[in-house]
């Protein structure tokens, strides 16, 4: 397919070069004209092109994928044909796979290798979230941009290919490395079976190696099948055993015992490098029922078995034929043991009727009838169950609908006659099950949803901040860590959005002021500068937005700054009277406590040679002082306003100021 570079998709996608593929289509980097952006184009290979099930399958799962909307998943933006071409339109990611990442390093840092999968479980939760189970997570689907996030992509043909992979490659679908052993043997596929294949990714980060390796995908999938996953720690000394657990509880062979949910895993993966859990209890992995019990028969590509095994009933005919050819043994002769064979039978016979008469009698145990206990307190069920002269054995159970301390149920069941001294479970229930909250600070509003769909309840509120980027949480109640019930429990989130506020005139101010202001209310300024006759230079003629705008952190403010009247030619003996006003005011408690102020006014124009003295007074009352200046164009005018010899006000003149 190659001869699709140059083309251009539905008068839209300019197709510039191949960047990938595998046995379904090939990916291509492309140009979307209209967007002026780079996408990524995946067209399925011609072969499907006919198998109009698929054909449908792929449009309606492709279409579902463009629903899900997950910083760590690839988007898809668009679905189409042309031509018989099937295709579909999503995001581009510079980068590599983690799977050319682990190839190129080896095993990955753990902390590393826990913040991906950490990343990697919030894509997939997303997804099951949304009813879409991946079917072909491996590390050749997960993206790893510049910055070192993880993006999932392929979701839109994993449950179309599902249908069609059989058909068309005679071999069970989705990579045979990650491939679950409900997938490998053709069952029922749940959010389980992607479980599976992430604890197998897991497994290859932290080892950099794979846990089945076989010379055929039959021997490799029969492994998945039969074989127990070889321990992370023999690959990788030093593991943590928190970290080991994880991996062991994702791959076990039976479903109902992996993680419940891959929220489940993402919790119990947050502390796995934690101290306190790095030597915790090795996990032991539940008896696998099934090891002895017949595999479907996985054929190879060439439509043969791996192995073929005689049943034991073949293998009995085999037996036997061989032993219908063998030569009769010769006959023994006759000895002359019958009357002492007749008294042994005699004495065998009688041993029987006394064990059957007698035996009975001297062995028999008395019984009991079990109680019904049922929805008894603890300790008065337990009386019950003694009383009976039976043993009480309590094993305690959570339960949505019986109150803590009572019996849920009990085996043998009431009413049920058993041997006294016999021991009587009874499942005593703790009330419902708590479970802890997780951390939510700093998480987005969409990921929190997702982590909490099995709560009550979710209430949020705003909350103006610069510290988080819009939309994340800041504040949760109840507080991480805390036990609660899920189903009982309403979470109330603050939420972070753009803080909002009134922009200052900042008119007529110097550029040193303007820029203090900006640092200090998370702005960015632009500077232009212009001649202005009113608004001395080096200050604020005008700025955009304006005065009293609204605006948010971040926002660019653009400031006109006054260089001052153009230059004339004038006579050096040209001079500008200027008359600055100086209001020196004393507040009304201060007047009537009887505080004095030392004023000293320093000025210095054309008439000074250097900084003269203006006046220098005790005042205890508000006064306005009036200190002329004389300006040209070579030399300015100032004053200086010390009270208490404190400099507390000072402003310049230029010639041609009002």
């Amino acid at each position: 397919m190659s001869n699709l570079i140059g083309k251009r998709i539905s008068e839209r996608y300019q197709i510039q070069d191949k960047i990938g593929g595998g046995g379904m289509a090939h990916v291509y980097k492309a140009q979307d004209i209209i967007l002026e952006r780079s996408v990524a184009v995946k067209v399925l290979q011609p072969q499907y092109n006919t198998d109009e099930e698929f054909i449908r399958r792929f449009h309606r799962e492709a279409q579902a994928a463009t629903s899900l909307a997950h910083p760590n998943i690839v988007n898809i933006y668009d679905v189409g044909e042309e031509e018989n071409l099937y295709y579909i339109v999503m995001e581009y990611i510079e980068g590599e796979t983690l799977k050319e990442k682990i190839q190129q390093q080896g095993p990955l840092p753990l902390e590393q290798s826990v913040s991906l999968m950490d990343k990697i479980l919030g894509a997939i939760g997303h997804a099951h979230a949304n009813g879409i189970i991946h079917r072909d997570i491996k590390p050749h689907n997960i993206l790893i941009n510049h910055n070192g996030e993880a993006k999932v992509t392929d979701f839109g043909i994993a449950r179309a290919a599902s249908a069609a992979t059989i058909t068309h490659t005679n071999s069970v679908m989705g990579s045979v490395h990650y491939l679950s052993p409900e997938q490998a043997k053709g069952g029922r596929i749940t959010a389980q079976s992607d479980i599976y294949s992430l604890g197998v990714v897991l497994y290859e980060m932290v080892t950099g190696s794979l846990p089945y390796t076989g010379d055929s995908a039959v021997s490799i999938a029969l492994k998945h099948l039969q074989e127990p996953l070889p321990l992370p720690s023999e690959k990788r000394p030093g593991l943590p055993q928190s970290l080991e657990n994880v991996i062991l509880k994702a791959t076990v062979k039976d479903p109902l015992e992996r993680f419940d949910s891959v929220f489940t895993m993402q919790d119990d993966l947050k502390t796995v490098l934690s101290m306190e859990r790095r030597n915790e209890a090795p996990y032991i992995l539940p008896e696998d029922e099934d090891a002895t019990k017949a595999v479907p028969i996985i054929k190879d590509e060439d439509g043969f078995a791996e192995e073929t095994k005689v049943a034991p009933s073949e293998a009995t005919a085999v037996h036997n034929n061989n032993m219908d050819n063998q030569p009769p043994p010769p006959k023994k002769k006759r000895k002359r043991w019958g009357w002492i064979l007749f008294f042994i039978l005699l004495f065998i016979i009688g041993a029987a009727a006394a064990a059957f008469t007698i035996l009975p009698d001297w062995l028999k145990v008395d019984e009991a009838e079990v109680p019904e206990v049922q929805n008894m307190e603890e300790d008065e069920a337990v009386q019950e169950i003694e009383e009976a002269r039976l043993e009480a054995e309590v094993e305690n159970v959570y339960d949505d609908e019986v109150e803590e301390n009572f019996v849920v149920g009990q085996d043998p069941r009431g009413g049920s006659t058993v041997k006294i001294d016999s021991t009587v479970t009874l499942y005593v229930s703790e009330g419902q099950e708590e479970v802890e909250m997780p951390d939510l600070e700093g998480v987005d509003r969409d990921q929190a949803e997702d982590m909490l769909s099995d709560y009550n309840g979710v209430e949020y509120t705003a909350s103006e901040t610069s510290e988080y980027p819009p939309d994340h949480i800041i504040e949760q109640t109840p507080k991480a860590g805390e036990n609660v019930v899920a189903e009982e429990t309403t979470v109330y989130l603050t939420y972070s959005t753009e803080r909002e506020f009134s922009l200052d005139n900042l008119e007529g101010e110097s550029k040193d002021a303007v820029e203090k202001y900006l640092e200090n209310n998370n702005l960015n300024g632009s500077f232009e500068t212009r001649h202005s006759d009113e608004i001395s230079s080096g200050r604020v003629i005008e700025h955009s937005p304006g005065p009293y705008t609204t605006v948010t952190d971040g926002d660019e403010i653009t400031f006109v700054i006054s260089e001052g009247p153009e230059e004339e030619s004038v006579e050096e003996n040209e001079t500008e009277q200027i008359e600055a006003v100086i209001p020196v005011e004393v507040e009304e408690s201060e007047e009537e406590e009887d505080q004095s102020f030392d004023i000293r006014i320093v000025y210095e124009d054309a008439t000074t040679d250097g900084e003269t003295t203006f006046t220098e007074e005790t005042i205890s009352e508000t006064k306005t002082y009036r200190v002329p200046l004389e300006v040209t164009p070579e030399t300015d005018g100032y004053y200086k306003l010390y009270v208490d010899d404190e400099e507390v006000q000072s402003n310049t003149f230029n010639y041609g100021d009002e």
